[in-house]
């Protein structure tokens, strides 16, 4: 037996698309059980899915899809992660400002990802997810697409701001916000320890750090070019601090995924398992677009953690 639960974030993007979704639910005419939820407030999707999991009957498929953006899919993987119940899967309608994780399926159309004829009757493929524990306390957030630290953050930060404004999609936001953060610092110092190996540079100085299971971020920013959801690995790639003028010659390199090559001057590229970050200080860490601070994190891959619905 199989139940399907349509979660819809109202806010995601720049209108209210939950009447319509709800409109196209209804004309599926599906023979199986289902539900529709809105979201209240931020979380509110990591509860819904969280006390859907917890009440399903041992012999029940759930099949969940999360109609939002990459905020809204981390909070639905984030519930399913800390149900453990794993007796479900997540499928991606892509309404957002960015929605950048369903980019890394490059012969998927997202319009096919927003057909909620083709998501239902949809295959199932594992997917590996990041993990990020926080030192101090072992709290944990989890991530689909892909964690960053340093400069990276800021401009996370700042975006979510700029996103509010109207008519700026989620690549003009993230534009804007590079603009504002590069009038401030553009090195941030922490040591990196890569597999339990401590990596060593220069002053430990970086612009920023990634940890990529996914390939965009930013709306449309391709900085893991070579991810694999399901190679058990994480991407991590490391940027040297750079001038404002050197930043501004590397910029399209690096939204078109071409840093590997041409920034390896500037750009370290490894796979690894765990990545843990210390610093004197909290370290704001952007977990698929929303900033979370923490004391030197533990960051790690969980292999083939959760099932992803993909459209045929």
């Amino acid at each position: 037996m199989q139940e399907h639960l349509f979660i819809i974030n109202p806010v995601a993007g720049k209108k209210d698309r939950s009447g319509i979704i709800k409109k196209a639910i209804d004309r599926l005419l599906l023979v199986d059980p289902y539900e529709v939820a809105v979201t209240t407030s931020v979380g509110n999707a990591t509860h819904i899915v969280m006390d859907r999991l917890n009440k399903i009957k041992d012999d029940c498929f759930l099949r969940i899809y999360s109609c939002g953006g990459d905020g809204t899919l981390c909070e639905v993987i984030d519930g399913v992660y800390r149900s453990k119940n794993r007796n479900c899967a997540v499928g991606v309608v892509p309404i957002g400002s960015g929605n950048d994780f369903v980019k890394y399926f490059v012969k998927i159309s997202i319009e096919k990802f927003r057909s909620l004829t083709e998501m239902v009757k949809g295959r199932i493929e594992s997917c590996d997810i990041i993990s990020v524990k926080d030192n101090t306390d072992n709290s944990e957030r989890v991530s689909i697409n892909i964690v960053s630290a340093g400069f990276d953050a800021a401009v996370g930060k700042g975006m979510s701001r700029f996103k509010r404004l109207p008519l700026v999609n989620g690549s003009a936001a993230y534009n804007l916000s590079i603009l504002q953060c590069l009038l401030s610092k553009m090195r941030y110092k922490f040591t990196l320890i890569c597999d339990g190996v401590e990596v060593t540079d220069r002053n430990n100085e970086y612009l920023f750090a990634i940890c990529a299971n996914g390939s965009y971020y930013g709306g449309g920013f391709k900085a893991s070019p070579i991810s694999d959801i399901r190679d058990g690995l994480m991407d991590f790639i490391r940027i040297k601090p750079v001038s404002r003028f050197v930043f501004a010659s590397l910029v399209g390199s690096f939204k078109r995924g071409e840093h590997l090559d041409k920034m390896k001057k500037y750009c370290t590229h490894l796979h690894c398992r765990e990545l843990k970050i210390i610093s004197d200080k909290k370290i704001d860490i952007n977990l698929d677009g929303e900033i979370v601070p923490m004391t030197n994190p533990t960051i790690s891959i969980l292999p083939n953690e959760v099932n992803l619905i993909l459209p045929e």
